[in-house]
């Protein structure tokens, strides 16, 4: 299969999901800038999650600009993270509803925990696809310190959400900081391949 109709999917998926996202925050109650104010922690869980799916969607493209090799594993991969970060809009939009409740906000962590992992396996997939002295195993096999760090950070804040409810939405945007900027390796590599 080409890798370019698995990125359409993928691309068409992560654009309705930011379309969602947008369609949960409701219209504010007045005419006046004070009606958005009930409405920050949604437009704050909003920001959050936009940056969520975009920040993912510029790392899978990366790994899609070096990939070689797409095998069944990794179409299953691919599906099981657009499966996980499909449910970022019910996330948000329950924990945005109720912020001084732990649930809500614990669904939100574990909802960023499982795109965390479902992006770690989609990378191992893709590794195991890949020959071991392929350009793609020599950009992404070498560790996943990102992953782990970002998995952790969510775990924490699932658990502190029981503690104070907001921690879940600031530990979720600390787990995102890593991967803010792509890995630059794959731009230079590809600078040079033109």
């Amino acid at each position: 299969m080409s890798k370019s109709r698995l990125e359409a999917f993928t691309d068409g998926v992560m654009a309705i999901i930011v379309t969602i996202l947008v369609l949960e925050i409701p219209e504010p109650k007045g005419t006046t800038f004070g009606a958005l104010w009930p409405l920050r922690y949604k437009l704050i869980l909003y920001l959050l999650s936009f940056l969520t799916v975009t920040v993912y969607w510029n790392n899978h493209h990366h790994l899609f600009q070096i990939t070689k090799t797409i095998s069944g594993g990794v179409l299953w991969a691919n599906n099981f993270f657009l499966l996980t970060i499909s449910l970022m809009p019910i996330a948000t939009a329950w924990a945005g509803s109720h912020t001084e409740y732990a649930a809500p906000e614990a669904t939100m962590g574990i909802v960023f925990l499982a795109v965390n992992i479902s992006f770690y396996i989609l990378v191992k997939t893709l590794l195991a696809a890949h020959k071991p002295d392929s350009v793609f195993t020599k950009f992404f096999g070498q560790g996943s310190r990102k992953s782990w760090f970002s998995m952790g950070m969510a775990l924490g804040g699932i658990i502190l959400a029981f503690i104070w409810p907001p921690f879940s939405a600031i530990f979720c945007f600390g787990c995102l900081v890593p991967w803010i900027v792509p890995d630059h390796r794959v731009d230079r590599y590809l600078k040079k391949q033109q």
